[in-house]
């Protein structure tokens, strides 16, 4: 499936004499779309290759991955397990709602037990309690995930020639696969929308195996404020994104990684004549829990046009 790319008409690239492109990951795939579907589909031909009847994962109560892992397992006839950190009374929420409209089964632990989920000893303990089953990490992000995620790289050197290749970081195991898909002379940026320190190093380790030459990348930090928040500022980007392109920006991922890219571009740390191609990883579903915030944040207007625009990204899928 070819990810289409789109050329963006942004007046803050214009003047800056930089071409800017989005990669619209956010159409390949109805389930998971941006870039859970590139970590994900690796994983399912795994489990198909060894007949393997079930996967756990682990996520937050809004969890894209976890939204889309539960969903294609349904589709592939796969018993799903989701170990959500929280309470159960987050069951409730449109994310976890789906998940459990899926098939998957939810089992919540406290914040102390999610903290093992990197834990050797804890994942011996789970594969105790799920002996059929394929454990794979938070968000998805494994070296399977990673070989798939360089999947996105090749699509968008296939198409279209750019310098530079940018988008929002979590775990960093979608930046490792595009990395890992670099041509000569190109680079990747990633967007940290975590505080996490231990980000860089993660993302070296994950792509430890690839060619030296093909890991030119950097990371900009872009939390602002904190994971998960929305502030008067990001919406306003965000709406203004909107009218000037057409296009939904997730308020976790996308969203912050366009205010600090357009933050670059505007003081010039990018050269006239440089190209660069936005990755847009989906997690639109994200903005279902969000209509207080919004609302609070813009008014009652402001959640209409999210809502309208995020139905019509839906619609795409019908």
């Amino acid at each position: 499936m070819e990810i289409p790319i789109e050329l963006l008409s942004l007046d803050i690239a214009k003047q800056a004499g930089v071409a800017l492109y989005m990669a619209r990951a956010d159409l390949i795939h109805p389930l998971a779309s941006g870039n859970k579907y590139y970590k994900l589909k690796p994983h399912f031909e795994y489990v198909k290759k060894h007949k393997i009847k079930q996967i756990v994962s682990f996520g937050g109560a809004f969890s894209n991955h976890i939204h889309a892992l539960a969903l294609m397992s349904k589709q592939l006839n796969i018993d799903s397990v989701g170990i959500i950190r929280g309470e159960a009374e987050y069951a409730n929420n449109a994310t976890l709602s789906d998940a459990q409209g899926a098939g998957m089964q939810l089992r919540f632990v406290d914040r102390k037990t999610y903290k093992k989920r990197y834990d050797p000893d804890y994942l011996a303990s789970l594969a105790k309690d799920y002996p059929d089953a394929l454990i794979i990490p938070e968000g998805g992000s494994s070296q399977l995930a990673i070989q798939g995620c360089k999947q996105l790289a090749d699509q968008i050197n296939q198409q279209l020639a750019v310098d530079v290749l940018t988008l929002a970081c979590g775990t960093g195991a979608t930046l490792a696969g595009v990395i890992s898909g670099l041509s000569v002379k190109q680079r990747a940026i990633g967007y940290a929308v975590l505080k996490d320190t231990s980000l860089a190093a993660r993302i070296a380790r994950f792509v430890q195996s690839a060619d030296s030459s093909k890991q030119s990348f950097y990371l900009q930090q872009a939390d602002y404020g904190g994971y998960a928040k929305l502030t008067k500022t990001l919406l306003d980007l965000i709406l203004n994104w909107l009218t000037e392109t057409g296009i939904l920006l997730d308020p976790v991922y996308t969203g912050k990684l366009a205010m600090r890219l357009q933050e670059q571009i505007k003081t010039g740390e990018f050269d006239s004549g440089t190209s660069i191609c936005m990755i847009h990883t989906g997690g639109l579903q994200g903005w279902r829990g969000m209509q207080n915030q919004v609302e609070q944040l813009g008014g009652k207007a402001a959640w209409k046009t999210i809502e309208q625009a995020l139905n019509r990204s839906l619609a795409e899928f019908k």
